[in-house]
């Protein structure tokens, strides 16, 4: 199995997936609290983790599709 780079298309597919998932998870955390629940992850945690995890889509994409 070659080790290659995301291109344009790979790149915008999964970052549109990630922060569509991010808003998701975020969204369901702030419902939980708003019913006075406790949720296991904090308000922020999913932002944060999703973004780093675009930061590594990005630095596997090639230059010439930054």
């Amino acid at each position: 199995m070659s080790k290659t780079k995301f291109n344009g298309f790979e790149k915008y597919f999964i970052t549109t997936a990630l922060k569509h998932a991010i808003a998701e998870a975020e969204n369901d955390i702030k419902e939980l609290v708003s019913e006075g629940k406790r949720p296991i992850y904090a308000e922020g945690y999913f932002t944060m983790v999703g973004n780093e995890l675009i930061d590594k889509v990005n630095d596997m994409t090639l230059k010439k599709h930054q």
